[in-house]
């Protein structure tokens, strides 16, 4: 809980920025440390609905995209959430793993990328972090984009990162850069 804002008391405009704090860092490093499936993530979302701290809330909805208050168990779904492009995209990955055993070994390797949705995160980004990596490795023109825009031609229909009814798939809390080399 806030203890002090840095020269005046308690508030609770302080402690509401505390506990967005709080989430933010366990959004960044729950993902690359996690053991087991919702994590400390799970945690959080299951107090915060039992305490029914609305403005936890609000700004968790703000970056995941779910309101963990409608229903009680939608902060379980949060996790593992099924919607129709998740289904579509559940074939989508059987195909490529059928394609991946059909493609000569020789080959395999060099055009899949082995990764599974849910999979620890092995490192996070901020926007200026991985501009200036990309730069580093002879990117240019490197710009970061919105859930909802690209400078390639109908990458929404994907359902990539934006889901079917025009959301963001994950909420606001991603980074999306596009570069070209």
């Amino acid at each position: 809980m806030a203890k002090n804002n840095g020269g005046g008391g308690y508030n609770k405009a302080y402690a509401t920025l505390t506990s967005q704090y709080d989430w933010l860092i366990l959004e960044i490093f729950d993902q690359m440390v996690r053991m087991q499936g919702g994590g400390d993530m799970k945690i959080c979302l299951e107090s915060t609905a039992a305490n029914d701290d609305k403005m936890l809330g609000a700004f968790i909805k703000e970056r995941v995209g779910t309101d963990i208050f409608t229903n009680n168990t939608q902060y379980i779904s949060l996790i593992s959430k099924i919607t129709l492009d998740k289904i579509a995209n559940k074939f989508l990955n059987i195909y490529l793993k059928i394609l991946y055993f059909l493609t000569p070994a020789s080959i395999r390797n060099e055009i899949f990328i082995r990764t599974s949705i849910g999979e620890r995160h092995k490192w996070a980004y901020d926007n200026f972090s991985l501009t200036r990596l990309l730069q580093e490795a002879g990117f240019r023109e490197i710009e970061q984009m919105r859930y909802d825009t690209s400078a390639i031609d109908h990458f929404n229909e994907y359902c990539l990162d934006i889901n079917s009814d025009g959301s963001p798939y994950k909420g606001v809390s991603s980074l999306y850069i596009e570069a070209i080399k």
